[in-house]
């Protein structure tokens, strides 16, 4: 018999007013930690402790301080999202990019997080949209080349991957599929195996694979044992309206569903997971089920239970 997994949800510590990262009053946040510990759950998913925006307090003293709150509740952080580039522009020193992640696994660790998780193929410098990202990396590839491109996120990350095997903490990266660069099933595998570092390994985003028109299970597949942490949220997938190569907006169609409300066949996930000997934390990027707080969180546990018990039984037929 499988042992269940650990389960983590994500809760809101920091927000950002499109201006400067502020911190969540604690009597925001605290109740939500209660409540997860009270269910057995004992993981939380904490994001947006990084340099790449103005922030109103100081990064270092307040991970460490919501670190310790996460242990006298008998709660961990089981991944840091943060947000981070992967590389400046072409020809100039990437030292800026390694050193802001650098100070990222700082806050990483202080939080007692394992995990780093952040996007691939980001170049530094302030964006107002997505589209304007996108279109910075595209400039950098047509003056340059996709493989120079690559390399240098590569040698980046693996500068990054010595850094963080010296504080404890991994970097996952997210298939952001074709919301963001570098983040097909097709070049972030390339990128992960050109960084060259045992620290630097996969996140896997169940909702992203499946609404950009990729299966999960094989994305599961693809990272394999250098998969280190979970996005999972469910969406009703492709619905035969994105057939165009290129990249897509996420509007409308990350739906950000728990696991159950749309079309991803969980069991075939569980399997892959179990498959490729995943041991970390089981991160669901949603919120619970819908209702009161206390019942939408006990359904959505029991749901994903459930649904471990059914594999468990097709597996030992």
């Amino acid at each position: 018999m499988v042992a269940s997994s650990k389960l983590s949800y994500p809760v809101e510590t920091v927000r950002w007013n499109g201006e400067v990262i502020s911190r969540v009053p604690e009597e925001e946040y605290r109740g939500t930690f209660e409540l997860l510990a009270s269910l057995g759950i004992d993981g939380v998913m904490l994001s947006g402790y990084a340099e790449v925006e103005a922030a109103d307090f100081d990064l270092k003293a307040e991970t460490l301080r919501i670190g310790r709150l996460l242990r006298e509740l008998g709660l961990r952080c089981s991944q840091h999202h943060g947000l981070c580039p992967t590389f400046a522009p072409i020809g100039q020193s990437q030292k800026t990019v390694v050193d802001l992640l650098r100070r990222e696994m700082e806050y990483t660790a202080a939080l007692g997080a394992e995990t780093l998780v952040i996007h691939p193929g980001r170049r530094t410098g302030k964006f107002g949209s997505i589209g304007e990202l996108l279109d910075a990396f595209e400039a950098e590839v047509r003056s340059h080349s996709l493989d120079q491109v690559i390399a240098v996120c590569a040698e980046n990350l693996h500068a990054a991957g010595e850094f963080a095997a010296e504080c404890g903490v991994r970097i996952a990266v997210e298939n952001v599929d074709r919301f963001e660069p570098l983040a097909s099933p097709e070049l972030l595998p390339r990128l992960i195996a050109k960084s060259d570092s045992p620290a630097v390994g996969f996140c896997f985003d169940s909702g992203h694979a499946h609404c950009c028109g990729n299966d999960p299970v094989a994305w599961i597949d693809k990272m394999g044992r250098k998969l280190f942490a979970t996005h999972l949220h469910d969406n009703h997938g492709v619905r035969g309206i994105r057939q165009e190569a290129g990249f897509l907006s996420s509007a409308g169609i990350d739906e950000h569903l728990p696991p159950g409300f749309g079309t991803i066949d969980w069991f075939g996930v569980i399997s892959a997971l179990r498959r490729n000997r995943y041991e970390g934390t089981v991160n669901f990027e949603s919120g619970p089920w819908p209702g009161e707080l206390r019942e939408g969180y006990q359904s959505a546990i029991h749901f994903w239970k459930t649904c471990e018990r059914f594999v468990n039984q097709r597996e030992n037929k």
